[in-house]
């Protein structure tokens, strides 16, 4: 090959990576123009798997993650690992009535049911209501009212992202209270370790500590007076966690500069009630100063 040879082909060669270059720009910045989205995760349960199918590609149009069960069990077992915004149920079949049973008595309550049915009748819509269903729709569903109600309900339900620290020395009471406040949408950091509070809250910058009151290394009370120290920390919301029912002890545990106090074991819905709205008005005075 002549040396003219070479520099046409060098220049070609060039030509083609500055081209291959430009493309990979182009393509980053489509990238940035079209971040990824995140839909709101929705579950539904009917005895008919062929029904769920249909239901499930309806609802899919309109920008809902959609995961669909005919199965009971691993309907049930699925809140447990990832509780979703909202569940649908088709009410019609034995199946179905099970399905109603076991929402009532799930342990993650946060999110709104809504029941499908073929049966148009005021005794049916009366026992929804009393059930807590959020929502009553008849067979043939119209999936774009559907789909409308499910995210009216999500936003009335929506909880808050509060930042919360949990600290005990407990990996299960650890592991159980990241669950449900998770499930609801907040943020949630784990501390086993008492004596690294004041990092864990330089780090973290939470909007309320949920501690246990008996730690082997540094007990809560002592813990709390150790960031009520910090005057930086002072109206940081503390709330106690124990098994402790004596109403002395309670007081004293208060008196500390705590917002509540908690006795294990605990039901979900008023852990995140009480949570929600300690944070909520903490986040409130940070923005009033």
């Amino acid at each position: 090959m002549s040396r003219d040879e070479l520099d046409v082909y060098a220049e070609q060669n060039q030509q083609m990576a500055d081209e291959e270059t430009l493309g990979d720009i182009v393509m980053s910045e489509l990238s940035e123009q079209e971040p990824t989205r995140y839909f709101d995760l929705v579950y539904i349960y009917s005895a008919d798997n062929s029904y769920v199918q249909e239901l499930s590609n309806a609802l899919s149009v309109y920008d809902h993650e959609v995961v669909g069960f005919s199965d009971l069990e691993e309907f049930r077992s699925a809140i447990l690992v990832r509780a979703p915004a909202a569940a649908v149920l088709d009410i019609d079949s034995d199946a179905g009535k099970l399905a109603k049973a076991a929402m009532s008595t799930r342990v993650i309550t946060s999110f709104p049911v809504i029941y499908i049915s073929a049966n148009d009748n005021f005794e049916d819509r009366l026992l929804a209501v009393r059930e807590g269903a959020e929502g009553y729709f008849i067979k043939p569903i119209d999936a774009q009212a559907l789909s409308v109600k499910i995210d009216e309900k999500i936003a009335k339900n929506t909880v808050r992202s509060y930042r919360v620290l949990v600290v005990d020395d407990d990996e299960f009471f650890l592991s159980f209270f990241d669950a449900v406040l998770s499930s609801a949408g907040m943020h949630v950091r784990s501390l086993m370790d008492p004596t690294e509070i004041l990092d864990a809250i330089k780090k973290f910058k939470p909007e309320l500590i949920l501690t246990d009151l008996y730690m082997p290394q540094c007990n809560g009370i002592e813990m709390a007076k150790v960031i009520r120290q910090n005057n930086l920390y002072v109206e940081i919301p503390i709330v106690f966690l124990s098994s402790e029912t004596e109403m002395q002890k309670q007081l004293g545990a208060m008196e500390t500069g705590a917002d509540d106090f908690l006795t294990k074991p605990i039901d979900p819905e008023k852990l995140i009630a009480s949570i929600s709205a300690r944070a909520e008005r903490y986040r409130n005075l940070r923005k009033k100063g």
